[in-house]
């Protein structure tokens, strides 16, 4: 419930945001707010998550992905997320969510997520999104970027693969 303001917010303004491509890096400015933090007054582990749906949410509205998706009846799931910490955001701090696509499977779709606030990497996130019907069943990364006529340059790298080999030997 304490992110329901930052959600109405994006989806108030989300009409005047600047165009982007798939394939650029979006950026979205936030401010560190008392419902952020933990008992350490440093944001939760946890927050930053939340904080990452806000990076990618801005990411689609501007590069076509989420009006495509609504038109055809998808949607997008988390279908797995990791972050490494280098420095804290405390109370009050000003920072910047870098967000880029970087790789894809046939149906996944990796995102990476930086936290950066006065001129410092402060978090990394990896994303690994999955974008499925109303109707039932998973979209191909392909006819997602085949339905917004993206320029993107398809590159499949072995991000999945690696992923899905962590993940079968750690997750039971």
């Amino acid at each position: 419930m304490h992110m329901i303001w930052r959600t109405l917010w994006i989806f108030l303004t989300k009409r005047f945001f600047k165009k982007a491509e798939l394939n650029d890096i979006t950026e979205y400015t936030m401010r560190v707010l008392p419902t952020d933090l933990d008992l350490l007054f440093h944001v939760n582990n946890g927050i930053y998550f939340s904080l990452m749906d806000f990076g990618r949410w801005d990411m689609i509205f501007r590069n076509g992905v989420y009006d495509a998706c609504m038109k055809r009846g998808w949607y997008s799931v988390v279908a797995g997320e990791t972050i490494k910490f280098k420095k804290s955001l405390k109370l009050w701090d000003k920072f910047t969510l870098q967000t880029q696509l970087v790789s894809h499977d046939d149906k996944n779709i990796f995102i990476q997520q930086k936290f950066i606030c006065r001129g410092e990497l402060m978090a990394t996130g990896l994303v690994r999104v999955r974008v499925l019907k109303r109707s039932g069943g998973t979209v191909k990364t392909e006819e997602i970027f085949k339905e917004i006529n993206s320029n993107f340059e398809v590159k499949t790298t072995e991000l999945g693969e690696e992923w899905q080999a962590l993940e079968s030997k750690y997750l039971v």
